[in-house]
């Protein structure tokens, strides 16, 4: 998936982030995880106001990493759950 694109101006990807979007990204991460991730993916991601951030998936830890300081997204957590219709 490795991908060169020189960026020229800040682009948005929309409004402040909802649970909702919490909820859909935990989702697609699970499945992404299932179907995709072989090893592990490195991905940047130029966010207006941070400048460049660096998102890297990887089915071990790496050396030294503690699993206790990782937030568990799916199976969707309390703070996540679905609202009661």
């Amino acid at each position: 998936m490795a991908q060169t694109s020189t960026m020229t101006q800040p682009v948005s990807a929309g409004g402040p982030f909802t649970d909702d979007d919490a909820r859909q990204l935990a989702r697609l991460l699970a499945r992404y995880a299932e179907h995709e991730l072989e090893q592990w993916e490195r991905w940047k991601v130029h966010a207006p106001g941070w400048g460049t951030v660096y998102v890297q998936l990887n089915v071990e830890l790496m050396p030294g990493e503690d699993e206790m300081t990782y937030d568990t997204v799916w199976p969707l957590p309390p703070r996540l759950a679905e609202p009661a219709d």
